[in-house]
């Protein structure tokens, strides 16, 4: 998203982190040739820490001083804003963008970055150009870089989740006939529709799921409305975009009942649904489990960020 001028780094390959005031997410993967490792991998709870000493005594104990990262923005840190293409100069887009959508910030236009990333040429089947845009509050960014900065990594980049998901599907998923990739949160879920790697439609889905969401009295309401949401979204793809229908529906993996939540989801789409079964297929330390992989997996999409799958 933001790219950033860091000292001179000592540690081969890229840190993703995801970060906020009870927990860090860090994940640091190195390419040999074609092959992809996750070298380290943890997520840290502070517990009586704040996130400066957290985070600095994470980079400590993996040894990751100065290492190239990536940060991924808290979904409370950002909005995202579908919008017409303004038809300035390319250089003069993300300022026309800026006054397009100042009346929709929840903050005073003065204090939003402003980053836009573009759809796919066969978006909307060239009826109109499209772009997204990212607004994020600057001072609040400015405190996570100066944390940053002072745990003694190097920043050298800023994400957004949506695009951490798409390097997990683009690396470990098939989607050159199109994907679906849903993270289930409490928090609030997020949806993307990707093709050959690239970000076609994005989506925050309100519907709450929490960890034990299928044991909820009203669990088949809100599997209704998640579904509901869903199909809305695949059905705009389909209809608005031009884009050919989505088959493939996956899941991100769940802490217990992903198998459940699957099958609990397939009913209520008529479509099979599937998990992206990324941290298997991921090489990674014994050391480093698969629940602590599920838990950091928008810092392991954060830290398999390259230039040539065309992060914004």
């Amino acid at each position: 998203m933001l790219q950033w001028l860091g000292r001179k780094n000592r540690v081969d390959g890229l840190v993703g982190l995801s970060i906020n005031e009870r927990r860090i997410s860090l994940a640091h993967i190195s390419r040999r040739r074609d092959e992809v490792v996750l070298e380290h991998c943890v997520q840290h709870q502070l517990e009586q820490q704040n996130l400066r000493d957290g985070l600095a005594q994470l980079v400590d104990e993996q040894g990751l001083e100065r290492a190239d990262t990536n940060l991924v923005l808290a979904p409370n840190d950002y909005s995202v804003y579908l919008v017409d293409m303004p038809q300035v100069e390319a250089a003069e887009v993300a300022a026309a963008v800026r006054w397009k959508i100042k009346d929709l910030l929840d903050m005073p236009v003065e204090e939003a970055i402003i980053d836009v990333f573009p759809l796919p040429e066969d978006a909307f089947q060239a009826r109109k150009q499209m772009i997204y845009a990212v607004a994020a509050n600057r001072p609040k960014l400015e405190q996570s870089i100066e944390v940053i900065e002072r745990s003694g990594l190097s920043l050298s980049s800023i994400d957004i989740p949506e695009m951490a998901m798409r390097n997990v599907t683009s690396q470990f998923g098939d989607d050159s006939n199109g994907l679906a990739f849903i993270a289930l949160k409490a928090s609030g879920s997020m949806m993307n529709v990707t093709r050959n790697g690239e970000l076609y439609l994005t989506r925050k889905i309100n519907t709450q799921v929490g960890p034990d969401a299928l044991l909820e009295s009203d669990w088949e309401m809100v599997r209704d409305r998640l579904a509901l949401e869903i199909q809305r979204s695949l059905d705009y793809f389909e209809s608005q975009m031009g884009q050919s229908p989505i088959t493939q529906i996956m899941i991100a993996p769940r802490q217990k009942d992903t198998e459940s939540m699957m099958s609990s989801l397939a009913d209520a789409l008529a479509s099979p649904v599937g998990m992206l079964d990324f941290y298997n297929d991921i090489e990674a330390p014994q050391e480093i489990t698969a629940e602590t992989k599920g838990a950091c997996m928008m810092a392991i999409g954060a830290a398999l960020r390259t230039d040539s799958v065309g992060n914004a």
